[in-house]
């Protein structure tokens, strides 16, 4: 199993979820749900896990839990580049 690690930078409270292109280093994503109590980060790894098609249980927020720039940790079975799938409409 291999690790991967990807730079965010999260908006929350946008009107629906999508992923918004690159931003300087990291993938630019829109969250419905507002920073308030853990919400935007739930709604965050359910909706990159639903993309990814991996169990919720496989992403995990590495750093910036209460900041907007935050990287996450993907554990992957396959040899994909997780950020060219997230990416992809």
């Amino acid at each position: 199993m291999e690790i991967e690690r990807i730079k965010l930078l999260v908006r929350p409270g946008a009107s629906r979820n999508s992923f918004d292109g690159i931003y300087n280093d990291r993938i630019k994503i829109r969250i419905k749900s507002i920073p308030e109590g853990g919400k935007a980060n739930k709604e965050l790894i359910r909706f990159i896990s639903k993309k990814l098609g991996v169990p919720k249980g496989s992403i995990t927020i590495i750093s910036g839990k209460n900041s907007s720039l935050k990287e996450i940790a993907v554990k992957k079975l396959e040899h994909e580049n997780i950020t060219s799938i997230l990416l992809k409409d």
